[in-house]
């Protein structure tokens, strides 16, 4: 069978997927905190540059962010190979719609839970990730789950500028073959990579919905006497001063 004939090469190919797609999600979830960090200050001076910016990385179509990193960098000094072109490529856009998505969670959580979190002494970074944070992840997880998928999905476009990856192994084999037998297997090859992304995806998603269901303990029934901004900072500080 052909696959199992060049099960090596698909392997490796498999392998610099699962390390690119590591990389991209890495490389865009700090991207995405440092642009939040940005649309959050309160300095128009300093939050409209940043808006812009994540502006511009999200209407750019994709494929052209590849060829820009890949093409344009070496002329600017930095030379990049394919693998790290496409990892910075795809982690520039996937940082960009990721920040819209961690914004729009962070503003999610009532301006009483900030407030409460203060009035306990939890200011600044502590509140935020103590008190705020817990609770917008219920908000944040399931479309930045679906993004994590879009990103391991989109470092496939690094076979269009040569990285060794697994879309990139089946067109070598495919171009191979039909010269060899005349005869394209491309129906099988394309067919054997769509399966593959789909378990890929598939694994991330269910990886997902376990996190979720983790942090939608967050999401705690309303407690009688107590106002409906407190409730999650007093829940997540437990008893003050001996009482419950």
């Amino acid at each position: 069978m052909l696959l199992f004939e060049y099960k090596d090469f698909l392997v490796a190919g498999f392998i610099t997927t699962l390390r690119l797609s590591l990389a991209v999600v890495g490389g865009a979830t700090l991207f995405a905190i440092v642009l939040t960090a940005g649309l959050s200050l309160r300095s128009p001076l300093l939050s409209r540059p940043c808006r812009l910016l994540v502006e511009v990385l999200r209407d750019i179509p994709l494929i052209v962010t590849v060829f820009l990193i890949y093409f344009v960098m070496p002329e600017l000094g930095f030379s990049l190979d394919p693998f790290w072109s496409s990892t910075v490529a795809v982690s520039l856009w996937g940082g960009a719609n990721g920040a819209y998505v961690i914004r729009a969670g962070l503003v999610a959580v009532p301006m009483g839970q900030r407030e409460a979190a203060t009035a306990f002494g939890l200011r600044g970074w502590r509140g935020l990730i103590l008190i705020v944070l817990p609770q917008a992840m219920p908000v944040i997880l399931p479309p930045y789950v679906g993004l994590v998928t879009a990103w391991v999905q989109a470092t496939s476009l690094g076979a269009v500028v040569g990285a060794n990856e697994l879309l990139r192994s089946g067109q070598v084999i495919i171009e191979q073959t039909t010269i060899s037998t005349g005869r394209s297997p491309a129906f099988l090859v394309y067919g054997f990579i769509l399966v593959v992304y789909f378990v890929l995806c598939w694994l991330i998603s269910c990886g997902g919905r376990v996190v979720e269901r983790h942090f939608d303990k967050h999401r705690l029934p309303m407690r009688t006497g107590a106002a409906p901004s407190d409730v999650g900072v007093l829940s997540a500080l437990g008893p003050v001063d001996g009482r419950t």
